[in-house]
């Protein structure tokens, strides 16, 4: 899965401070650790041969190991050994001569001294040799202090550099919530124009770089209103140029109609046509019309209204039976005469392409915003996924409506009523069976 801008800049933000926070922290680690390391090893090794010509000296007195031992002061945790006539002798039983490393006494034998680290039960030691005339004189100072210091400190590093990811990846959150803020700003707006609120605009903040996305992006909002307009207004001239003598042609047709039957059959066949095709027409022009009037931006007249008793009143008008009609009474705040509109288009959608409808559900959702979900179902062959995503544009029509009269403005005007009133239309599969499923969702309102 690819992650979005924001997690991309927040992850190299930081990863970038983790990076930086391992460079230096590991480094200064290291450096620490090895100066602290060199600094122990120096002063050891300076007593060490402080205590060597002491206990030289008390050797060369007369003096036997074990005083000779005695009488180097004691300073600190280290152990004192001597090896004198292949005898050990030492100030104290923590680090046993046979412990002590084998490497270090040969290099004392040839070097005339050495100093070597090793361990002894776990823990670290250090042990400085250094070669007298009598003997070997070995000094063992323990590290586990030093090395306590290191793990603390490592650890300390551990949580610092955990601490550094952190806040990088809080300043890449924070850099990318700044950096797509406006481009957020943008997406919504294209949203809204793709809704069909042609009126957003983005404001201009004086960003030099950004200033000049919002320009473009309000140039072609304009642009793309002005050419809306445009097409509305010829739509709208153009049928209101036609209604008047369509309804001449209309009428005449009507009386022919009416005359039918002194015709002969052929000429009773042709007005018969006539007739169909001029009615046919004239519903065009008036749903052309009222497409015109609804994106248009009209004022919509606000009312709390009985949704069942309204559901009721379509079907009814249209000779059906209210008892397709399931679902408890609901208030809603909403345009009556538009949402009468938009159900008697779906029933009539269904009536006329879909074999008829079989079951009308309204339902209240219990989330809020609360919601009214309208369901109409029919028995028709169903809807096709391809044919449902351009079923709601103008003159679009199904496979299911050839043969079938109607110029596929029905559901143009259903998605522009329904986008009026905040709502939403859809269509799939009824899940019930055969047919499909028109779904209306609006919101219930301050009803």
């Amino acid at each position: 899965m690819k992650l979005g801008l924001r997690a991309r800049v927040t992850l190299t933000f930081g990863i970038l401070s983790l990076v930086v926070a391992v460079a230096v922290s590991g480094t200064t680690y290291a450096l620490s650790r090895v100066y602290l390391l060199s600094q122990r090893e120096n002063a050891a090794l300076t007593r060490a041969l402080i205590d060597a010509r002491a206990a030289g000296a008390s050797l060369d007195s007369g003096l036997s190991p074990a005083r000779a031992l005695e009488q180097i002061p004691s300073v600190g945790t280290s152990q004192a050994l001597l090896f004198v006539d292949g005898e050990w002798f030492t100030t104290g039983i923590t680090v046993s001569p046979e412990a002590l490393p084998a490497d270090l006494t040969e290099l004392t034998e040839t070097a005339g001294g050495a100093s070597q680290r090793f361990g002894v039960g776990g823990e670290p030691y250090l042990a400085v040799a250094v070669a007298l005339p009598a003997g070997l004189y070995v000094e063992v100072f323990p590290l586990l202090d030093l090395e306590t210091t290191f793990i603390i400190a490592g650890w300390v590093v551990v949580v610092l550099t955990s601490v550094s990811f952190a806040i990088g990846g809080g300043v890449g959150r924070y850099a990318g919530v700044r950096i797509l803020r406006p481009l957020r700003k943008i997406s919504d707006g294209a949203q809204q124009v793709a809704a069909g609120d042609y009126s957003v605009r983005l404001e201009i903040t004086g960003d030099a770089d950004l200033d000049q996305i919002s320009d473009s992006f309000n140039e072609m909002a304009e642009a793309v209103q002005s050419q809306i307009s445009r097409e509305r207004r010829f739509t709208a001239n153009v049928s209101h140029e036609l209604r008047s003598p369509l309804t001449s042609v209309l009428g005449t047709a009507e009386l022919l109609e009416r005359r039918r039957e002194s015709m002969p059959e052929r000429d009773a066949g042709i007005v018969d046509v006539l007739v169909r095709q001029v009615r046919r027409m004239s519903q065009m022009v008036l749903d052309l019309l009222e497409i015109s009037s609804v994106t248009a931006d009209t004022d919509l007249q606000w009312e709390t209204t009985d949704l069942m008793s309204l559901c009721a009143e379509v079907l009814s008008d249209r000779g059906l039976d209210t008892d397709l009609l399931h679902g408890d009474s609901v208030l809603v705040h909403t345009d009556a005469r538009r949402f009468e509109r938009i159900l008697g288009n779906l029933v009539d959608n269904a009536q006329r392409h879909g074999g008829g409808v079989t079951r009308i559900d309204v339902t209240t959702t219990h989330h809020a915003p609360a919601e009214v979900i309208i369901t109409v179902d029919d028995e028709g062959p169903g809807i096709d996924a391809d044919e449902a995503a351009r079923l709601f544009e103008p003159f679009a029509r199904g496979s299911a409506s050839s043969g079938t009269d109607g110029a596929g403005l029905g559901l143009a005007l259903v998605r522009e009523q329904s986008r009026r009133l905040g709502a939403q239309v859809t269509v799939g599969a009824n899940p019930g069976g055969q047919g499909a499923r028109f779904t209306f969702t609006m919101p219930v309102g301050s009803a």
